[in-house]
Parts: structure tokens; C-alpha cells; sequence
């Protein structure tokens, strides 16, 4: 395997925002969720302008306040907006070819860095947009990150995240609740990109009694601030 699709099988979103940033050809990346064929994704999404977030996001936005930590930054649509606004802000990135894009971007301070690694610091507002909620990609994995996120939280601190409870999508609703099966809302993503097919990766999509269940296992609060015609939501976590 070249370098070039290495790179992308390890890191397929970064090397989108990367290729996309340079040249302006917005090359769809192929999305299989749980083997199933989903919509495309454009590297343009993780550029969007304040005017084409949906209303949640701007929202999430205006909450936001003294230090903020973007997780999951991306090409940092979000940090680049509230830093405009003056707040502390600080991308949090894995990817470090999306770093690379945040720093040409102008956000001043970058941690490319797993969340976990992440220690000694605290923050007003932990932000996790773009169905940020499910990234530890399980009940246990998604306890074990609110514990971490607990411990970063200033006094008075807020973690503002979104998911989605995708119930309704489940063919059979009757299996989604059979006691011998995953929880209906953990995944198994694979991403295609430039014709590489990159490693797979699990997510959660939490429904929001399990989020609560979840916040008040670890001893935080949860408040369900806005919800679509599309089952997806917005959460304010909270000690």
C-alpha cells in the first residue's frame, strides 16, 4: 500500500478536509453503516458557514461561554466561530491532518490529542456537535467519557452534545429490543475515500433515556434542550 492510501485507510476524514482545503474538490466520502450503504459525506460539511448550521448547532453556539473545548474540531467550523467571538477556545483534534487544516485556519490553540490524554485542565463548556454524544461507540465506553468529562468541568460547567436516537430507521423494533442483542443504536462505521477503505470504527447513537440513564450513573445532570422532527437532539450536561 502507497503512503498516500495509508494515509487515508488510517485517517480518511482528515485527508478529505486536508484534500479539500487545498484543492476546493469536494470528493464525497462513502459511508456503510453496519454493512448498509448510507448517504455520502462532503468534506464541504466540515466547512460550513454560521448560516448553514442548523438551529441547534447555532444554538450550542450561543451557549457556549469562557473556555470552550471543541472535541471532535474537525476542520473547526465551530472554533473558528467562536473564536471570532472571543472566547477561549481549544480545538480538540485526533486527526492530524485536520490539525494541520485548524491551524491554517488561524485557531490559535490545538491539542492533537485522543480525549482521554487530556488532563489537568478544565473548562466552562465542552462542546460535542455533530453527534459528538456517541463517540465512545458504547454504553460502557460512553460512562467511562463522561467520568473524564466530569472531572474537566469548571465550576458551573456545561457539556453541550447531540445525538440522535435512531429507533425509528430499525427495520425490526422488536429485535432493537431483544435483550440478546447490541443496543440498537451502536454501529459499526466504514468510511471510503479516493477508493481506499479505510479501518472500521464503532459509534453510539444514544436515544435520550439512555443518555440520562447514563449522566445520572456518573452523577451528572441531563437536560434535552431541543429536539427535531428527525428523533435527533440536543443535550446540556450538567453536575
Amino acid at each position: 500500500m502507497s503512503g498516500r492510501a495509508d494515509a487515508i485507510k488510517r485517517d480518511p476524514l482528515g485527508a478529505a478536509i486536508a484534500d479539500f482545503y487545498q484543492s476546493g474538490r469536494d470528493v464525497p466520502i462513502e459511508v456503510r453503516i453496519n454493512g448498509k450503504q448510507d448517504a455520502p459525506m462532503l468534506p464541504s460539511l466540515f466547512f460550513r458557514t454560521y448560516a448553514k448550521m442548523k438551529g441547534y448547532e447555532r444554538l450550542a453556539l450561543r451557549m457556549c461561554r469562557g473556555s470552550v473545548l471543541d472535541i471532535g474540531a474537525a476542520a473547526g467550523c465551530h472554533s473558528v466561530i467562536l473564536q471570532k467571538r472571543n472566547l477561549d477556545v481549544t480545538a480538540l483534534e485526533i486527526s492530524p491532518l485536520a490539525c494541520a487544516v485548524l491551524a491554517s485556519r488561524g485557531v490559535r490553540r490545538i491539542l492533537n490529542e485522543n480525549i482521554f490524554d487530556v488532563k489537568g485542565i478544565e473548562f466552562n463548556t465542552i462542546l460535542m456537535l455533530m453527534n459528538g454524544l456517541g463517540m465512545a461507540g458504547s454504553e460502557e465506553g460512553t460512562a467511562k467519557l463522561l467520568r473524564h468529562l466530569k472531572r474537566m468541568l469548571a465550576h458551573k460547567g456545561m457539556i453541550l452534545g447531540d445525538s440522535t436516537d435512531i429507533l425509528y430507521n430499525t427495520m425490526d423494533v422488536n429485535k432493537a429490543f431483544d435483550e440478546k442483542e447490541n443496543y440498537y443504536g451502536q454501529v459499526e462505521f466504514r468510511l471510503k475515500y479516493n477508493g481506499v477503505e479505510a479501518d472500521p470504527f464503532q459509534w453510539i447513537y444514544l436515544d435520550p433515556a439512555l443518555l440520562a440513564e447514563l449522566c445520572d450513573k456518573v452523577g451528572l445532570q441531563c437536560q434535552i434542550l431541543h429536539r427535531d422532527e428527525n428523533f435527533h437532539y440536543l443535550a446540556k450536561i450538567t453536575k
